[in-house]
């Protein structure tokens, strides 16, 4: 009998890239910290996720984005694949057991941020996205035509 990988707990929230990237890190203190946001990870190239340990740094597709949607999902074993681009697999170490997402500048603020659950651990992890496009209207900004979703998917 084949069992089904469970969403265990998920949030979503708006995420404003800065000079056309985001950064997922953990959250320590109430601010992003790691590698993410250090200075460590250079920004991605044509693979468009860079990893580190403990964090990415993710450029959006479009440099008229304001706003990027990203969902924070964990699961008690590997999410199904879906119809999503999937941008990156690999494994990240949270030492807090939080994690967040924000622009990627020296200031370390962030957005969104999601309880792991447990700290000192190193989590599978996946970066999908979706693109959802429609006729652009004469007269409104092109980022109404255009929403850039990523689920950042984490398991152990």
């Amino acid at each position: 009998m084949e069992t089904m990988s469970t969403p265990l707990r998920a949030v979503t929230d708006g995420v404003s890239p800065e000079y056309g990237v985001f950064s997922v890190a953990e959250v320590i203190n109430g601010r992003l910290a790691g590698s993410a946001v250090n200075g460590e990870i250079e920004p991605p190239g044509d693979d468009r996720v860079a990893a580190g340990d403990d964090g990415l740094v993710i450029q959006v597709t479009s440099a008229y984005t304001d706003t990027a949607h990203v969902r924070f999902e964990l699961w008690d074993e590997p999410p199904p694949v879906d119809a999503w681009k999937e941008l990156w697999t690999g494994r990240l170490l949270s030492k807090s057991g939080l994690v967040g997402a924000g622009a990627w500048a020296s200031s370390y603020a962030h957005d969104v941020e999601f309880d792991l659950g447990r700290s000192d651990t190193t989590w599978s992890a996946r970066v999908a996205t979706k693109i959802l496009q429609t006729e652009q209207e004469a007269g409104f900004p092109y980022a109404i035509a255009r929403v850039e979703l990523y689920k950042i998917q984490f398991w152990n």
